[in-house]
């Protein structure tokens, strides 16, 4: 025979369940937050690097892709039609 359940033991085997489950996942979130502390963590300068290692990937593939030179930014004003570096300003603002 088959022992048989009343709706209440039922219900609080299954609350015991859920509850086991949310703590085994609360217990593992905690040890993966521990885990990610314990990893050195990058500096400013490694994430400000990183970041413009991304950008200058991007650049080169869109200029790959529209079939023109890889040319790294100078800095300063830039014709807005060519992409090439003002060299006078009078020009520009007159």
């Amino acid at each position: 025979m088959h022992p048989t359940y009343s709706t209440t033991e039922v219900h609080t085997l299954l609350y015991t369940a859920y509850l086991r489950g949310r703590y085994d996942a609360d217990i593992n979130d905690l040890r993966g937050t521990w885990a990610e502390m314990a990893e050195p963590r990058a500096t400013r300068e490694q994430r400000v690097q990183a970041r413009l290692d991304d950008m200058d990937q991007v650049a080169r593939l869109a200029a790959l892709r529209a079939d023109r030179p890889y040319r790294i930014y100078p800095g300063g004003p830039v014709d807005w039609e060519t992409g090439r570096p003002v060299r006078h300003l009078g020009a520009v603002a007159a």
